[in-house]
């Protein structure tokens, strides 16, 4: 094999490894990597259960509203620094809304998502709760049938219909609901606190043997305006022992589910995601946990996943803490679980990586540090770390392009005797002090740094929302200019200022390669940048930053090593 198709070869393994990385990214927003996590395949127990929710047309039947007597609805709203939720006596005490606040400094961390009728606005609190006309958010299912699906009698004496309560500091409100059916008792006490993403339910049922299980069959609501990606992200989750287990799909039709998979054995907690929010029912004494899955009609556009999730227990008495905020690791520690399992960190090598970079994000923001100010920080602080490893591969490459025409020498001289080639090839090396493998081993040694970094800056909450200056308002988002009438495959329906000068970055650099490559190379280097211009379109502003001042300042190194 001559140089020319060494090279040619060569680039196509690249071209494949890059095609390659979207897959990589969905694999890592569906299930981040663990040695003990493991995707759902061979469950204990597989049934056949129906749609959580009803297609839109279908929920306007009244067969759907059996159990729900609305002339006994009460609705009342608990307000704290965290969040504001609309609270009802149906199926026992449901959760109807639940809006992010934004009191604190990072308040625009929880604007921008869907409205009732499924548009999407980045001006409004956003809501995790999906509108639905009869709630199991949470209810009671006795022998899989929502036996509770009634309204309760709120028994707390200073709740009233229409009130809003509010809590402040460390205040906390508990409130007790009841129903009697068929000599059958359940009371349920659902304690609220000002400063904390918990929930704590308690349910005591009398003259009740039968096992019963907690359920939340709402989902959780889509919150980004990129719905494939945050279709990408959602997922449902069963923890035992530290073991993750996990489905997820994509619904093409209204129709589309996902058939419910249980789990027996003790069961630490359920859960459900979108790309930067979780809801998780918690127990200590659950013996199974369940997950399944049904289509929800968001809009008149877009259908999205809906999971259901559920925890059994044998006991008349009943404790359950849901953890119901967003996916930050230190908002989530208070929940004294695991629940940081299902972030975004990359397959383990590279975990501690991404966690140290999320760290460092986090403490350089808390010096007042605007976001977009971190991350052309973090390409500097990148270049600095990685520069001698670039000098080492660009000073390799450059040495194998002067023996080129010396090897080709050789190769066209021993093309007939590979073993004679091999060692006049190895003598060569030796001669010129070359490795053949200098130009890749620097760069393989930067990957675990390089792709943490991708992880963390493209799915991190801290730049859900965040501005930089100008037309970049959303680090979390395309920096859009303008909008597409018609959609490109690949490229999206928005035309981003970015990926242009990440484009233009990306080939200056590789033209400084190009002067001594092969002709039959460069028509291929040009078609990866392009390519990287296309797929990064649809890209969160903060990464192509990022990407943008990193690339330009490899250009500059890179020219700087070429003109000594």
């Amino acid at each position: 094999m001559n140089e020319t198709k060494r090279t040619i070869f060569a680039g196509l393994v690249i071209g494949l490894l890059t095609l390659a990385i979207p897959f990589y990214l969905q694999l890592i927003g569906v299930v981040p990597g663990d040695e003990t996590e493991t995707n759902v395949s061979e469950p204990l127990e597989k049934t056949v259960k129906t749609p959580l929710i009803e297609p839109v047309s279908k929920q306007k039947k009244e067969t759907d509203l059996k159990n729900q007597n609305f002339s006994q609805k009460e609705d009342f709203t608990i307000v704290t620094n965290q969040y504001r939720a609309i609270v009802t006596n149906l199926s026992g005490g449901s959760i109807l809304s639940f809006e992010m606040h934004s009191f604190n400094e990072d308040g625009y961390k929880y604007v921008g998502g869907y409205d009732k009728n499924g548009n999407y606005s980045k001006n409004i609190n956003l809501n995790l709760s999906i509108p639905v006309q009869s709630p199991c958010s949470p209810c009671l299912e006795v022998y899989s049938e929502r036996y509770f699906d009634v309204p309760f009698k709120i028994v707390s004496p200073n709740i009233r219909s229409g009130q809003t309560l509010r809590l402040e500091n460390n205040d906390s409100l508990v409130v007790v609901m009841e129903k009697t059916i068929n000599d059958e008792t359940v009371i349920k006490k659902t304690t609220f606190y000002a400063d904390k993403y918990i929930i704590n339910h308690h349910y005591s049922l009398t003259n009740t043997p039968r096992s019963i299980s907690v359920v939340w069959a709402d989902g959780i609501n889509s919150t980004e305006k990129n719905l494939f990606e945050e279709i990408t992200y959602s997922s449902g989750y069963v923890a035992q022992s530290k073991e993750i287990n996990s489905i997820s799909f994509t619904p093409k039709n209204i129709d589309d589910k996902e058939d419910r998979v249980t789990f027996s054995g003790k069961t630490d907690w359920v859960a459900i995601r979108n790309k930067y929010f979780i809801n998780a029912l918690i127990s200590k004494n659950s013996f199974g946990g369940s997950l399944s899955g049904s289509s929800y009609q968001l809009n008149s556009e877009s259908i999205i996943p809906v999971y259901k999730m559920e925890l059994e227990f044998p006991s008349p008495e009943v404790s359950v803490s849901q953890f119901f905020g967003p996916l930050d690791v230190d908002v989530i520690e208070s929940s004294n679980t695991y629940l940081d399992r299902v972030m975004n960190f990359g397959w383990l090598p590279i975990q501690p990586f991404s966690r140290s970079v999320l760290w460092l994000l986090k403490k350089l923001h808390v010096l007042g540090i605007n976001y977009g100010v971190i991350l052309i920080l973090f390409a500097f602080m990148i270049r600095v770390i990685t520069g001698p490893l670039t000098r080492k591969s660009f000073e390799s490459t450059q040495k194998m392009q002067k023996i080129q025409p010396r090897l080709k020498k050789i190769q066209e001289k021993y093309k007939n005797d590979s073993q004679r080639l091999n060692k006049e090839m190895v003598a060569l090396y030796k001669e010129t002090g070359v490795n053949p493998l200098g130009g890749c081993l620097p760069m393989l040694i930067q990957m675990p740094l390089l792709f943490s970094l991708f992880i963390v800056f493209r799915s991190t909450i801290e730049f859900r929302g965040a501005p930089f200056f100008g037309w970049i308002s959303n680090l979390s988002q395309p920096d859009t200019i303008f909008d597409l009438s018609f959609s490109i495959p690949l490229y999206g329906n928005q035309v981003a200022f970015l990926p242009f000068l990440l484009g233009i970055s990306m080939f200056l650099t590789q033209r400084l390669s190009m002067a001594t490559m092969d002709k039959n190379t460069k028509p291929m280097m040009y078609m990866m940048t392009g390519f990287f211009f296309i797929l990064f379109n649809s890209f969160p502003s903060g990464l192509n930053l990022y990407y943008t001042v990193y690339n330009f300042l490899n250009y500059f190194q890179q020219r700087s090593i070429k003109g000594k």
